[in-house]
């Protein structure tokens, strides 16, 4: 049905009057949720002094043969460690949104108080759900696409065969898949919980405690295990938990376009931008589809990776840091319009590289 013209409809008995409008109703429950449990989780607080935070790592020492009497010539060696790795983590990101609303003439447009009060707390609200918005697509993006450079920072899981196997039924694949699936997170967690070098950018030594890792699955692999008994082999090592622990829809799984480019239709945003075309301007969230024919800048933009099952991280391993966050308002009394600000300022998003960022995927043929 077309949008509402403006027009009334001419009276069935008196051609010279016309129908009024019954009521006015405004959708106030517009976004009920944004998938913010990791963003919610990650949160840290920045404050107004400084702009930094700063996360040092440092290795393992090492040991010797002991040489008894000989030692005594060693007492006044000196024998420090090695300078620790520094991270910095930098608040350098402000956005603001902004909206003009007024109470006189818009009134007109509305039947009665309630429902022009109605249309204006509507409007005022969506400030703070449109920082929702972009906190919660914004982390979720960098989760799925952001690539670690430790030793091990993927990990592949072969389904190829069993998709092959024309011995088994629809039924009997998914159940395959899903061992195999389930057997490779619950080996990973094991080398986890060992000490090695390969899953941290530093190859530093380290361990980590299973309840320091998070798993964050692609919801298509969920689903599809879902669909079947969960493994036997999730119970046995205990990782049932950690299925459906954080699930977050496939859009935001991908490779990002490490060089400019061309839309065709795939690609997603990377970060809240306008992308015009032929003179038409598209507002697009993280994970928004780029309208087909707009340009895009290198690392903006990501396709979709089918294969991306999930991304095993340490609980602390992408902090989310607030500067501040403050609304004002401002009233001018030439236009009788007002104005209502929020600010806020947060980190760029970079994995901590001290803690494992692993990229869990399927070889499908």
């Amino acid at each position: 049905m077309a949008a509402f013209a403006g027009t009334l409809h001419t009276n069935e008995i008196f051609g010279a009057l016309y129908n009024m409008i019954i009521s006015q109703e405004v959708f106030a429950d517009n976004i009920k949720g944004t998938f913010s449990e990791l963003v919610d989780r990650a949160r840290v607080d920045g404050g107004l002094y400084g702009d930094t935070k700063l996360f040092y790592a440092t290795d393992v020492l090492k040991s010797r043969a002991w040489g008894n009497d000989s030692e005594a010539s060693n007492l006044l060696a000196i024998n420090r460690p090695a300078a620790p790795a520094t991270q910095a983590i930098v608040l350098d990101q402000f956005r603001q949104i902004d909206i003009t609303v007024d109470y006189y003439l818009s009134k007109r447009a509305w039947q009665d108080e309630g429902a022009f009060s109605s249309f204006n707390s509507v409007i005022l609200g969506w400030i703070r759900e449109t920082k929702r918005v972009y906190d919660s697509t914004l982390y979720n993006v960098y989760i799925g696409t952001a690539a670690s450079s430790a030793a091990k920072a993927s990990v592949q899981v072969d389904l190829s065969g069993i998709n092959a196997d024309t011995t088994l039924t629809s039924e009997g694949i998914a159940r395959m898949r899903g061992q195999a699936i389930a057997k490779a997170i619950a080996d990973l967690f094991v080398e986890l919980r060992d000490v090695n070098t390969a899953y941290n950018d530093y190859g530093f030594l380290r361990s980590y405690n299973d309840d320091d890792l998070i798993v964050v699955w692609n919801s298509e692999f969920v689903n599809e295990i879902a669909k079947i008994d969960l493994p036997t082999i999730f119970h046995k090592e205990g990782l049932v938990k950690k299925f459906e622990e954080y699930v977050l829809p496939a859009k935001y799984f991908g490779i990002l376009k490490t060089s400019n480019g061309t839309a065709t239709g795939v690609e997603r945003a990377v970060y809240e931008e306008d992308y015009t075309v032929s003179t038409v301007v598209t507002h697009v969230f993280p994970g928004q589809l780029i309208p087909t024919g707009a340009s895009y800048t290198a690392y903006h933009a990501y396709a979709n990776d089918s294969t991306f099952i999930c991304r095993v991280m340490h609980r602390r391993s992408v902090p989310f840091m607030s500067a501040f966050e403050v609304g004002t308002t401002f009233f001018n009394p030439r236009s009788l319009t007002e104005n209502h600000y929020l600010t806020w300022g947060h980190n760029t998003l970079e994995y901590l590289k001290d803690k494992p960022f692993i990229k869990v995927y399927s070889k499908e043929s």
